[in-house]
C-alpha cells in the first residue's frame, strides 16, 4: 500500500523522507475542517456563529482517529465510486484505517512518539487555532518565563513606589 498524494504537504512525498509532510496535506486539512467545524473555516473565512460538530460533542483537540476518519472520507470523495465498499478496487480502507491508526499509536521509538505529539499539535493549532495551552495548569502557566518576567516586572515597579 502508498499513500495517496493527498495525505501530503503540497501533494509530494520525499522518497528519503517518507515522513516529511505526511498527514499534511491542504485537501485533508479543508475536509477535516469542512466536518468538524464552521464550514467557513475550512476556507479560512471568519463569520460562522453557529454551533459545529466540534463544539457539540466538546472537541477541543485533534485525535488519530478523527484524523483517519477524514482521511478516509476524502479518500472516498476522490473516489469515482458512488457507494461505500471496505475494498474499492485496489484500495482497501480497512487496512488503510488500521495502518493509519498504527502510525499514530505504535510509534516505533520514543522519538516517533514525540513526532506525533508534535503533529497532533500542528493540527490541533490549525483547526482550533490554538494549543493545548488551555489544558495547562495554573501552576505552569504561571511558571512561563512571560509571566514569571510580568510578576517580577510588576514587584519591581511596586518596590519602586512604596519606597520612601
Amino acid at each position: 500500500m502508498s499513500f495517496p498524494a493527498f495525505l501530503y504537504d503540497k501533494y509530494q512525498t520525499n522518497p528519503d523522507d517518507l515522513e516529511e509532510g505526511l498527514f499534511k496535506g491542504k485537501i485533508l486539512l479543508q475536509g477535516y475542517k469542512a466536518v468538524f467545524t464552521p464550514p467557513s473555516s475550512a476556507k479560512d473565512i471568519e463569520g460562522d456563529v453557529k454551533k459545529h460538530v466540534a463544539q457539540i460533542i466538546k472537541m477541543k483537540k485533534v485525535t488519530p482517529h478523527s484524523i483517519t476518519y477524514i482521511m478516509c472520507q476524502v479518500q472516498f470523495a476522490l473516489s469515482s465510486v458512488t457507494s461505500w465498499r471496505s475494498i474499492d478496487g485496489d484500495f482497501d480502507y480497512i487496512q488503510f484505517w488500521r495502518t493509519i491508526i498504527d502510525f499514530f499509536e505504535k510509534a516505533p521509538s520514543r522519538e516517533a512518539h514525540c513526532q506525533v505529539d508534535k503533529l497532533l499539535e500542528w493540527w490541533t493549532r490549525k483547526v482550533f487555532r490554538r494549543s493545548h495551552h488551555d489544558n495547562l495548569s495554573n501552576t505552569a502557566k504561571a511558571n512561563m518565563s512571560v509571566n514569571a518576567l510580568t510578576r517580577q516586572r510588576a514587584q519591581c515597579n511596586d518596590a519602586a513606589f512604596d519606597s520612601p
